[in-house]
């Protein structure tokens, strides 16, 4: 997370040399015997502090404009403090000297810049928040899970959808992966349901394994998932559809005569993003009919 803030750190690293440089060309060193040393120890650990602060949210936050606000203001405070405790060390001619500005004049800034990164930050955890406990009331919810294969159903994938449409940016790719088990229906009526039950777990754990931490499968009907795959193009998607179609055969010598039939679709918004019933109703037409999904609105 750090490199994210490079530049930052770089120009903070810049500045202070530069205070340091300024101190030790305008100021003439203390001797021992007039430093106080309990003001240095207070000093120091201020300015550890300070520096622990921007160590925190340089391993901590992404970049942005909050995160920016926090790295100034913490930098322009480790900069009045690290003149502060030079003043310890050396001594300057005049009571209206500059370091004395260049000491003072940065830490109100400072406190300023840290307190419109605190009330940002506090408002992106009140956002966070909001979506995890609407992510926990999801969970809790078992109307939104199928008993059998513990997936998501299709009133999920909705809501799934929703949040994606909402989050993604513009120019960001969501294709879905319509994957069909065909021939199930013989395979269950000769075998029996509890063994067609079987299978679809088996299918389902499968699938599972071979989907990045990112995507979401939901089961939409008897025979049929769906794969909502985030910041993924058609390109991708089309390849994960094909690996599926190859590999289940291989993988499942017991299935008889079942295969998987997957066809990927993105979603592309146009002018305006496609509404989540669009997507369903036209996944819909597709369970149906077989028709191919279109969401490109007019």
């Amino acid at each position: 997370m750090w490199r994210q803030h490079l530049p930052s750190l770089l120009l903070l690293c810049a500045a202070l040399c530069v205070g340091c440089t300024l101190a030790l060309s305008l100021g003439q060193p203390k001797p021992l015997s007039a430093i106080a040393w309990y003001d240095v120890l207070g000093e120091a650990v201020t300015l550890l502090v300070a520096c622990g602060w921007l160590g925190l949210v340089v391993a901590y936050r992404p970049r942005g404009w909050v995160s920016h606000c926090l790295i100034a203001g913490t930098g322009l405070l480790i900069w009045s403090y690290a003149l502060d405790l030079f003043d310890e060390f050396f001594k300057y001619v005049g009571v209206d000297h500059p370091q004395s500005l260049l000491e003072s004049a940065p830490a109100p800034f400072g406190m300023l810049l840290l307190t419109v990164g605190v009330a940002g930050w506090m408002r992106e955890q009140r956002i966070v928040h909001r979506q995890l406990t609407g992510r926990e009331h999801f969970l809790r919810d078992h109307r939104l899970l199928d008993p059998l294969t513990k997936l998501y159903n299709r009133r999920y994938l909705q809501h799934a959808l929703e949040r994606e449409l909402e989050l993604r940016r513009p120019d960001e790719p969501l294709s879905l992966l319509v994957i069909d088990v065909e021939g199930f229906a013989g395979y269950n009526h000769r075998r029996g349901a509890a063994a067609g039950d079987r299978l679809l777990v088996r299918i389902a754990e499968w699938v599972l394994m071979r989907m990045r931490p990112s995507s979401l499968l939901c089961r939409y009907g008897a025979d049929r998932f769906v794969m909502l795959l985030p910041d993924t193009p058609l390109a991708r998607a089309a390849r994960l559809a094909r690996h599926l179609q190859t590999r289940f055969p291989r993988a499942h010598d017991n299935a008889e005569d079942c295969t998987l039939r997957c066809s990927a679709h993105v979603i592309d918004g146009g002018a305006r993003p496609p509404a989540p019933a669009e997507l369903m109703s036209a996944l819909e037409r597709h369970a149906r009919t077989g028709e191919h999904p279109q969401w490109n609105p007019a």
